[in-house]
């Protein structure tokens, strides 16, 4: 059978009514013999029907037999079925009916229900009659059912769902639908109008950021290239001072702490990109202006410079440094002030130049050592600008200087027992003093008389060296600036022996004749306006010598 199904086997109760009826008939009928009592044998207990059991009839008491009873058998409660148990009526206990020993051929004798005897009915058609009962209801029924619930109470509410609206309801309704819709699409409208006024935000946010940094890109890019271009920089010049041995990383350096220029990583690219990392540069000190852009700069400080207008400029024997820095003022290759800051300050880098004495009293330390000769200046399209850097205009006259001077003045110079710089002195004054060539060994020979003879000549007695601080220095300096120098360069009256240093720059005529005086026993000198020299030996004579000079200036 299949556990899912559950069915309901009843037995007829009314076979064991029959059955006990049939016995006691056929026991009535025989004489009564004393029967042996059998043992009773134990009822089996009878398995529960799925179904609801049906309570079993109460047997029917019968007389009890005469032979000795057997005992009731207890009766076994029936175990309860799987499925859900329902409450089990309690079996009602049935006394056993006494059975006699029959054969086995006897047929029993069944007596009906008004106690007559009834027809004998072998087992086999008992059996037949027996029923099995099927309840379809209760073989349908579930397993388990939920318990009952409380019947829900209805909700009026619905009572009119189905009846159909008026005319008022239904525009009613529309209203509210079309008010609904009204009010999405309304809602929808302005949900809208916040994205596209967000959208339009972040497009003008991002405009802004994308111009402000293109502005900030822009003008530091603007400022990068201005370095090169040094558009609207100003033109005040600046003094820059540039190391010994410098190369163009440093100089630019040098350009930036100084406010040249602004972006300096990038003036080294672009200058080492134009190759001006494989130039040189000359040291020292460099005025320069932002206008010139950080290539014009460069340029400028070149060892070797270029331009495309130059000029060449000639500087007679015995001209002073004031006379040469003018001329190169009023030629435009640089003003004077920067010559004469860069004569001040500059070391440059000259053996014969650490010779000469630091000495206070000097006004100009390179006096003498500006070699004159003709010489090739770059010039400046730009009224008082710089065409060439005045470290370059120095550099070219000491150089010059450097390659005159031989090392026979040398030994000559020791011969004498004079320095470099004594020698020099002395030919500045012989080129003062000499009218030209031919005087020259004359004068020179009576400054070394006289220097021989400090005893006796104490002082040089000559008028150019008082005339220098008077004539040259004064309009630079100022006549209280330039008298504070008269105790070192007056030989006339004050200074004895040399003056401190050079009164010009001698030629190599005048250097030559200051090495090799002329042999003579000549104390004095003197010269009318037409450059005729009178030698004297004495004082008196020299008196004579000037009495001539003045009648020779009064007849021209």
């Amino acid at each position: 059978m299949d556990d899912k199904k559950k069915f309901e086997i009843e037995f007829d109760d009314d076979f064991d009514s029959w059955l006990a009826q049939h016995e006691q008939a056929t026991k009535d009928l025989k004489p009564s013999t004393p029967a042996q009592p059998k043992p009773a044998a134990p009822a089996q207990p009878r398995p529960a029907a799925p179904a609801q059991p049906r309570p079993a009839a109460p047997a029917q008491p019968k007389p009890a037999a005469p032979a000795q009873p057997k005992p009731a058998a207890p009766a076994q409660p029936k175990p309860a079925a799987p499925a859900q148990p329902k409450p089990a009526a309690p079996a009602q206990p049935r006394p056993a009916a006494p059975v006699q020993q029959r054969p086995d051929s006897q047929q029993f004798k069944p007596v009906s229900s008004n106690g007559d005897p009834a027809v004998p009915v072998s087992r086999r058609e008992v059996v037949k009659n027996f029923k099995l009962q099927i309840d379809e209801e209760e073989y349908n029924k579930p397993a388990y059912e939920e318990p009952a619930q409380p019947a829900k109470r209805r909700d009026k509410s619905v009572y009119f769902a189905g009846r159909k609206p008026s005319k008022a309801q239904i525009e009613h309704r529309n209203a509210q639908e079309k008010a609904r819709e009204e009010k999405k699409k309304a809602v929808a409208e302005q949900r809208a109008k916040d994205r596209d006024k967000v959208e339009r935000l972040r497009r003008i946010l991002v405009f802004v950021i994308i111009f402000f940094c293109s502005a900030v890109l822009s003008t530091y890019g603007i400022s990068c290239i201005n370095d090169v271009l040094a558009l609207n920089r100003k033109d005040e010049l600046v003094t820059v001072n540039i190391e010994k041995d410098a190369d163009y990383k440093e100089i630019i350096d040098t350009l930036g702490d100084n406010g040249l220029i602004k972006h300096e990583w990038f003036c080294k690219i672009i200058t080492k990109f134009r190759g001006f990392d494989e130039k040189s540069y000359l040291n020292g000190l460099h005025y320069l202006t932002a206008d010139m852009g950080v290539e014009g700069m460069l340029t400028a400080m070149l060892e070797n410079q270029m331009s495309d207008k130059t000029i060449r400029l000639s500087f007679p024997e015995g001209w002073t440094i004031p006379q040469i820095i003018n001329k190169l003022d009023e030629n435009n290759v640089c003003p004077a002030e920067y010559i004469y800051a860069a004569l001040k300050e500059v070391e440059f880098e000259y053996g014969f130049v650490g010779s000469i004495p630091k000495d206070g009293a000097r006004c100009y330390t390179l006096e003498g050592y500006i070699f004159p000769d003709t010489y090739d200046f770059f010039v400046s399209e730009k009224q008082n600008g710089i065409g060439e850097n005045p470290t370059s205009i120095i550099n070219k006259f000491l150089g010059n200087f450097e390659s005159k001077w031989s090392e026979v003045y040398t030994q000559r110079a020791e011969e004498l027992g004079l320095t470099m710089d004594e020698v020099i002195i002395i030919a500045s004054i012989i080129q003062k003093e000499a009218a030209d060539k031919s005087q020259m060994g004359k004068v020179s020979s009576v400054i070394h008389n006289r220097l021989n003879n400090p005893s006796s000549y104490p002082t040089l007695g000559c008028d150019s060296t008082k005339n220098y601080v008077n004539n040259y220095l004064a309009p630079v300096l100022g006549t209280a600036g330039a008298s504070s120098y008269l105790g070192g360069y007056d030989t006339n009256s004050i200074r004895s022996g040399l003056p401190v240093g050079p009164i010009c720059n001698p030629g190599v005529d005048a250097i030559e004749a200051a090495l090799n005086p002329d042999d003579t026993d000549y104390f004095y000198f003197c010269h009318n306006e037409a450059g005729k020299i009178y030698m004297a030996k004495t004082y008196s004579e020299f008196q004579a010598n000037w009495a001539q000079v003045l009648r020779d200036n009064e007849a021209d």
